[in-house]
């Protein structure tokens, strides 16, 4: 039964949205630029336009899908355009986009036909290039969770993290996801009239709305007092290529990365992480290397942690290890044979608020062929954060590039990550709640150089 059929529209409501389209807003003219700042004001949003909307279209690859009225007459010129909803796709890595929700005034915030046409017309959009659509929740989230996974949205691990909270990549095609809310059979005019089926206006509702009021609190003009459950992803803001590649322990993945579980033998890794907690005044600020070849110094806008040269007996249990496994690791990774001329060692703490931000270990004039990093920690795990997020590159000219590939690992006690130094990557950012020493992320990290 289509809500016409059963229950007559209010004049209001029907008469406006007769009289309403549903266009891609391509071309920003002064006249568009009017119509949308007006629109945005309007909702109580007015910052949205210039902080979001123009970025977004900016970075490239990203489309406005507008609700709109003409003006009985003249139809053209200043003010001739009233926009009544927005929505914005834009693209966060190959084959994947983000977006907003529909925003609209108050006075059609339960017109769930106008908001539904102008969702659909943007899914629509995303379809036809076989895209995903991607959206990022609050990782304790609970109905937004549901409504999101109810749907269709597969839950993965791809972490974002704001200063207040982490965030988790939900995913779907944007095909299945139209087929999901029924909307891949309904004209965008009977969205728009209510010619729809109450079943599917009411799973629409719910679904719209969830995401409207569950980003409401980034939206707003005033921070809100805690963090909104669900934020807007940002270009290479998640980590993995469309599909998904979730945190898989003890294989390659998509061959960014070699990962081995139990790289030591269990004694040998409690003890080596006995000994690291227990020498809290040998550790020393960390340092990063400077630039044209200057001494590595402290630099805490770049790096924050503590580490340490000296591991003992442990020192050379790590260098045999993975001078055995060395042929192995570059078999899975696709990397060409290389003569060793060392192997580079420390010792790392992260504790609360530490971090590393992107960065490369190498470059083509260096010797560091291979980076990698041994996660030693109390089990369960004392801290939270401190993912490793890896970025694969490639040469272009004489640059190596990020190519929007990715992968983030989440620490686990005893396991090995191997990468190319010369990929990007960071470790996001560590809390330990306790502030005891013996709570940090520990890591044994280095470098495999090659022999000049």
């Amino acid at each position: 039964m289509s809500l016409t059929s059963g229950v007559e529209l209010s004049h209001n409501v029907s008469s406006r949205n007769r009289a309403t389209r549903v266009e891609v807003l391509d071309d920003l003219t002064a006249e568009v630029h009017a119509a949308l700042r007006s629109f945005f004001r309007r909702t109580g949003l007015p910052h949205l336009y210039d902080e979001v909307v123009l970025p977004l279209i900016d970075e490239g690859d990203s489309q406005i899908f507008a609700a709109a009225r003409d003006r009985p007459w003249p139809p053209w010129g200043l003010g001739a355009r009233h926009v009544t909803a927005v929505c914005q796709t834009h693209r966060v890595a190959d084959g994947c986009y983000g977006l907003t929700p529909v925003y609209v005034g108050d006075e059609d915030l339960a017109n769930i036909g106008l908001i539904a046409a102008v969702y659909k017309e943007a899914v629509e959009s995303l379809a036809a290039r076989g895209a995903e659509v991607n959206y990022l929740a609050a990782e304790n989230s609970i109905f937004t969770d549901h409504v999101l996974r109810k749907v269709g949205f597969e839950r993965t691990k791809d972490v974002f993290i704001t200063e207040h909270e982490r965030y988790l990549t939900y995913r779907m095609e944007a095909e299945d996801l139209l087929v999901a809310l029924g909307l891949n059979s309904l004209p965008t005019p009977d969205l728009l009239t209510y010619e729809t089926p109450l079943e599917i206006l009411e799973k629409l509702a719910l679904f719209l709305n969830t995401i409207n009021l569950a980003s409401r609190a980034e939206s707003a003009t005033v921070p809100a007092a805690a963090p909104p459950e669900m934020v807007r992803l940002v270009r290479f803001g998640h980590f993995s290529k469309p599909g998904g590649v979730d945190h898989v322990f003890g294989k390659v993945l998509d061959e960014i990365i070699f990962v081995l579980d139990n790289f030591l033998a269990e004694e040998t890794a409690r003890e080596a992480l006995a000994s690291m907690s227990s020498r809290e005044a040998d550790f020393q600020s960390a340092t990063v290397a400077g630039p044209g070849g200057e001494a590595p110094a402290v630099d805490e806008g770049v790096r924050r942690a503590s580490t340490v040269t000296d591991l003992g007996d442990y020192d050379a249990a790590v260098r045999e290890r993975l001078i055995a496994l060395l042929p192995e690791i570059t078999e899975s990774l696709g990397y060409p044979a290389f003569d060793v001329a060392g192997v580079e060692i420390q010792g790392t703490a992260s504790r609360d608020g530490d971090y590393f931000h992107m960065h490369a270990d190498s470059d083509d004039a260096d010797t560091r062929e291979l980076t990698f990093v041994l996660f030693l920690q109390q089990e369960p795990r004392r801290f939270s954060g401190g993912d490793l997020r890896v970025h694969k590159t490639e040469l272009s000219g004489d640059k190596h590039v990020p190519t929007g590939v990715s992968q983030t690992v989440v620490p686990k006690h005893n396991q090995l990550v191997v990468f190319p130094s010369r990929y990007n990557h960071e470790v996001l950012p560590v809390a330990v709640p306790s502030g005891d020493f013996a709570d940090s992320r520990f890591t044994i990290n280095g470098w495999i150089h090659r022999a000049t």
